[in-house]
């Protein structure tokens, strides 16, 4: 378990957030109690799934069917809400390493652990297709070797098999050299994808290594489709079955019920009279895997309800505020975590009169906020008549107040750092020793440092990757204007974005050229969801303007990252941003920002 980042989530529905158990395509993944101290795994939908209405209402309706799914290798789904600001997904929490972990650490599994995890898997596809569910995304990340046997977890990609999807039509759903050859071609996905993936997971837990190796994606879609894998170390007994379960044609593939009594069959060995039914308990008699330790957990203590009052009680109401200090804490130092009750019935006047000001107080805030966004207003002192004012309150005594205008003060100006000050187009800033900036003649300039000499490769930037470029017509439709406000993936300025670790591209060895990706799949990429927002707020500037400001931890598909900062004025529609800065560049680029002054700028907007 991971502790909590500064922007996740304390609370999520009836659960209390405890840590972070990973992510994915869908979302991230979160450690969490309930109530009375059940540990469950919540499933958050990322912002930029959020919005889209379509995907909202064929999540609630594949959630709904998941719910009903029962197998006993399989993570049970407990909750879900489709209708909140950010879509979730409960299911239970399995202990345990996955089976990719295990074979990592302890190398391939063999005899029982093996014919197990081969049946407890095909148990749990048999309990999905049976409820009219594929999984698509069968992998060995993807199956938990719990202390009672394997299971099978994430349904996030799951297909219900009707007219609706959470997946749109040319969209490839699951990881590359784990998809089923049909999943890259137009065919229809049904159950015999999972299938092969089953084949694929028995394959890799008798080997160790990835059926399809590793590579660039086009790469593995070509050994997927073409290729047949080495099926030599299965054991021979199940040689066969996994073969026909990695047929090309999905019509040759067996069914999973049938997969499941061929396992069952050849594994019971000397107690024929084990049915298929009572795999589970077969399982169980024979799992010998060592028990894992589970990840630790805060000490969860559930704090009793209040008694229900008849009357209106005159105490604060503490419990939901206890609750969301508590998982603050937990995150932290794994301090015990208290898991409020329910407040009385009594108490609802209360938690209604707080969360009406709550919205006010955060109306105001954000109003205020907007306003000063790029502007900073000063409040200009009304002076009082010539004659004293008097106010009298009742039923007190009169009392005279006398109000002086006070007056006015220079405000304080902070010393600007020395350099030499420079001026494109209006916009004025000042330059440290050994900068310069350059333009094109049009709306766009490059501040560069003395370390500014970054490679783009194909992608062609107007600036160098490890400079500052400032462009003047920047609107909301244009990066980094859409992003702005995008505190998951602000920093996606385009399709393809390169790793820019070092302020160049970086050459991957084994990349090619593809009709999807063009020279750009010469080049290493980024990590979308390992990226994350490291600094959000308003930079103040010469001028008295305030630009927003965003500084992003941007991760490479290599483990590698790259800072990358963005400043950008909305109404002025002006923007800065450096895609990659260089550690030593940091400072001197705050000091650009906040010696700018846009006054002789055409169409800065009105201070």
């Amino acid at each position: 378990m991971q502790p909590l980042l500064t922007g996740d989530p304390r609370r999520i529905g009836p659960y209390l957030v405890v840590g972070r158990l990973g992510a994915g395509g869908m979302g991230a993944v979160y450690a969490a109690v309930d109530g009375s101290g059940r540990r469950v795994a919540v499933k958050l939908v990322h912002e930029t799934l959020s919005v889209d209405l379509e995907f909202r209402r064929r999540f609630s309706r594949e959630t709904s069917v998941l719910a009903g799914v029962e197998g006993a290798c399989l993570a049970r789904v407990l909750d879900s809400d489709a209708g909140t600001e950010r879509p979730w997904l409960a299911t239970e929490f399995i202990p345990g390493p996955t089976l990719e972990q295990h074979v990592e650490a302890e190398g391939p599994l063999t005899g029982d652990a093996l014919y197990g995890l081969a049946a407890g898997v095909a148990e749990a596809l048999v309990a999905m297709h049976a409820a009219g569910v594929v999984h698509r995304d069968l992998k060995p990340p993807n199956v938990i070797l719990s202390p009672q046997g394997p299971r099978l977890i994430d349904f996030g990609i799951a297909k219900v098999l009707d007219s609706t999807s959470m997946t749109h039509t040319g969209t490839l759903i699951g990881s590359p050299g784990w998809i089923s050859p049909e999943e890259y071609g137009d065919g229809n996905t049904g159950t015999p994808a999972d299938v092969y993936g089953w084949g694929l997971l028995v394959l890799y837990a008798s080997t160790g290594e990835p059926p399809y190796g590793t590579g660039r994606l086009e790469v593995l879609a070509y050994r997927v489709r073409e290729q047949i894998p080495d099926l030599q170390a299965v054991p021979e007994d199940l040689r066969d079955l996994v073969g026909r379960a990695l047929a090309k044609d999905p019509a040759e593939r067996p069914a999973a019920a049938d997969v499941l009594a061929a396992v069952t069959e050849t594994w019971q060995g000397e107690e024929p009279g084990t049915e298929p039914g009572d795999v589970t308990s077969f399982i169980q008699r024979t799992w010998v895997l060592p028990s894992h330790e589970a990840p630790d957990w805060p000490e969860v203590v559930v704090a009793p309800a209040p008694p229900t009052r008849l009357l209106r009680s005159e105490e604060p109401v503490t419990a939901p505020a206890t609750a969301e200090a508590a998982a603050a804490v937990s995150g932290a130092n794994n301090a015990p975590v208290t898991a409020a009750g329910r407040p009385s019935r009594a108490s609802w006047i209360h938690a209604y009169v707080a969360t009406a000001a709550a919205v006010t107080l955060i109306t105001v805030t954000a109003i205020i906020a907007a306003s000063a966004s790029e502007r900073s207003t000063p409040v200009v002192t009304q002076a009082a008549p010539a004659s004293p004012v008097q106010a009298t309150v009742a039923p007190a005594p009169v009392a005279t107040a006398t109000v002086t205008p006070a007056p006015a003060e220079s405000p304080k100006k902070k010393p600007e750092a020395a350099g030499r000050r420079v001026s494109f187009k209006g916009v004025s800033l000042t330059l440290p020793k050994g900068w310069r900036m350059t333009t094109d003649g049009d709306d766009r300039a490059c501040v560069e440092s003395p370390r500014s000499g970054g490679a783009d490769g194909p992608w062609d930037f107007f600036c160098r990757p490890d400079s500052m470029a400032v462009e003047l017509t920047s609107t909301k439709d244009d990066w980094p204007g859409f992003g702005i406000e995008d505190s998951e993936f602000g920093f996606m300025w385009g399709q393809h974005v390169p790793c820019l670790t070092g302020g160049s591209v970086l050459r991957d060895p084994y990349g090619s050229i593809s009709d999807d990706e063009g020279e750009a799949g010469l080049y290493y990429g980024i990590d979308p969801y390992a990226s994350r927002l490291v600094h959000s707020g308003l930079a103040k500037m010469r001028d008295g303007r305030k630009a927003y400001y965003r500084e992003w931890q941007v991760a490479c598909e290599v483990n590698l990252v790259y800072t990358m900062m963005v400043w950008y004025l909305p109404q002025s529609k002006v923007a800065f941003y450096v895609l990659s800065a260089h550690p030593e560049d940091e400072k001197g680029y705050k000091q650009i920002i906040a010696s700018v002054d846009l006054r002789g700028y055409k169409h800065a907007a009105k201070l």
